[in-house]
């Protein structure tokens, strides 16, 4: 189960700025969720949050974009992913990334960093 708020808001965050994360940055997550969609350990958000604490930047502007979100009320709380969900969530928010990774090739550039 996913509970933490920001991973919550990470398939928005990606969607809505995609400038955020470099080529490399959505290789590796790929890589990661990947290896989390095939067999989901319990401890699935700590890997998460370990991908974020490699990626300082990303995971600041992850970190006002919720804000920003909750304070603004546009959107109700959003509801824990649960176990029997996890699976659809990995796999949608792997298209999601691969999508980012095609149009990345097509010429656009990120500013997503590493510590």
């Amino acid at each position: 189960m996913i509970s933490d708020p920001q991973l919550l808001v990470f398939t928005d965050f990606l969607e809505t700025r995609p400038e955020r994360f470099s080529r490399e940055d959505l290789q590796d997550l790929d890589r990661t969720l990947a290896r989390l969609q095939s067999n989901p350990p319990e401890n699935v958000e700590e890997i998460l949050r370990n991908w974020f604490k490699e990626r300082l930047t990303i995971r600041d502007k992850l970190r006002k974009f919720d804000k920003d979100k909750t304070e603004l009320g546009k959107v109700p709380p959003t509801e824990p992913i649960q176990p029997d969900r996890l699976e659809n969530w990995f796999q949608e928010l792997r298209e999601q990334v691969k999508d980012k990774l095609n149009s990345k090739g097509k010429g656009e550039e990120g500013t997503g960093n590493r510590k």
